[in-house]
């Protein structure tokens, strides 16, 4: 029986987090922190920032989208990046990464959140930046939905003859 840690779980614990008064999130604070240091990060954009969090805190998780890419703070280019593996189809599951384009707004992927589950037409969907909060949002499943990515049966589980238990 595997004691693996559930990405639900850690998203779920980051729900209500939200940006400090100078802008600054954990999330893009924790990105600028990793190798090589930059400093752009903590005030931009962060749903990027923080879908990446919560898959580096599940074992093996950033290993299982290719490794950390900070371009992938970039949605557009965390999207190519994915498709280019042969992981994004247009198939809902849980824990898979989701991309949107909102319509108008920038290029063409520019927003991004990991699903919870779907109920119908309706996606249950983590996602860091919504209205400055991380939160468990309900949004349809509709044209804004460019992709989802498969990342989480690339983790390996407790049980794989590699794993040693610290």
């Amino acid at each position: 029986m595997s004691d693996m840690i559930d990405i639900l779980d850690v998203c779920d614990d980051q729900v209500g987090r939200h940006e400090a008064a100078d802008g600054t999130t954990r999330y893009g604070k924790w990105l600028d922190a990793q190798p090589p240091r930059t400093s752009i990060y903590a005030r931009a954009d962060w749903c990027a920032s923080s879908a990446l969090y919560c898959i580096a805190q599940i074992p093996g998780g950033l290993a299982a989208i290719g490794g950390l890419h900070k371009s992938d703070a970039y949605v557009e280019n965390w999207h190519r990046r994915m498709s280019a593996m042969g992981r994004v189809s247009m198939t809902p599951k849980p824990r898979r990464i989701v991309f949107y384009d909102w319509r108008g707004t920038g290029p063409d992927d520019n927003h991004v959140g990991i699903l919870k589950k779907r109920e119908g037409g309706r996606l249950h969907v983590y996602e860091g930046n919504h209205d400055d909060r991380y939160e468990l949002v309900d949004r349809p499943f509709d044209g804004q939905v460019t992709g989802f990515a498969e990342w989480w049966s690339f983790v390996p589980s407790a049980d794989d003859d590699w794993f040693i238990e610290p």
